[in-house]
């Protein structure tokens, strides 16, 4: 707050604002983040934060999509059928998986793999932005080492300016590294992992829901094969 006089003339909110701090924090972070974690992690995160605004995945569109091939192949077989793939590309791997085995086993297993490559992801996510939450003040330090380093003993009528703008940085240097990491860093890492906990526990459904109905398919198949293999066997005896 600005006071002139004995009267208080109201808050400076431009004060609140060093760019030369804010670089140091911004900059540093991400290097440091970066040399920590590698260009790969870093993508990772920075993908998962940009689909943090993207629509979750939808269980009714997809279970939509398929439901026609479901009821096609257990009615008249698989290799019979045009398969759709779903709008979700981890979901279209595991039908793709079901379509060349035939099998349901098969299912379940490149569901298991796609759902450990989506955890890995997640975590590689989550522990980048984390790393960021964590140097994010050490930077904010740094620039509070930086800033007291100018406080240089100099002569001439611009001591006091210098001397009021380095304190200045050193204490917003702190201020954006605590704020840079619990407001941003750290609250994106548990909103990305919210996330995927979310869409993880959709998926389950609709890969169950796929499961239960393709296995109910083949046991009605396996019935008419044994029934046509029987009325065969008894034709070629007569």
């Amino acid at each position: 707050m600005i006071w002139s006089g004995d009267k208080p003339m109201g808050y400076e909110f431009s004060a609140l604002f060093d760019l030369g701090a804010l670089v140091i924090v911004l900059c540093g972070t991400l290097l440091a983040t970066l040399a920590r974690c590698g260009w790969s992690d870093l993508k990772i995160a920075l993908h998962a934060a940009l689909r943090m605004g993207s629509q979750e995945f939808d269980v009714a569109e997809n279970r939509m999509a398929l439901a026609p091939s479901v009821s096609e192949i257990n009615r008249r077989g698989l290799l019979c059928t045009d398969i759709p793939m779903p709008p979700d590309k981890s979901l279209a791997k595991v039908v793709i998986a079901y379509v060349r085995s035939g099998s349901v086993e098969m299912l379940d297993a490149a569901r298991q793999s796609e759902q450990s490559k989506r955890e890995t992801k997640t975590a590689r996510a989550v522990q980048t932005f984390d790393y960021a939450g964590e140097l994010a003040p050490v930077f904010g330090l740094v620039g509070t080492l930086f800033a007291i380093t100018q406080l240089t003993p100099m002569a001439g009528e611009g001591v006091v300016d210098l001397t009021m703008a380095s304190i200045a940085t050193a204490v917003l240097s702190s201020l954006y590294g605590v704020l840079f990491a619990h407001l941003i860093c750290i609250p994106i890492a548990r909103a990305i992992h919210r996330k995927a906990a979310r869409e993880e526990v959709a998926r389950e459904e609709i890969i169950e829901w796929l499961s239960i109905s393709l296995s109910g398919g083949i046991r009605k198949a396996n019935r008419q094969g044994a029934s046509s293999c029987g009325e065969c066997s008894r034709k070629t005896a007569a």
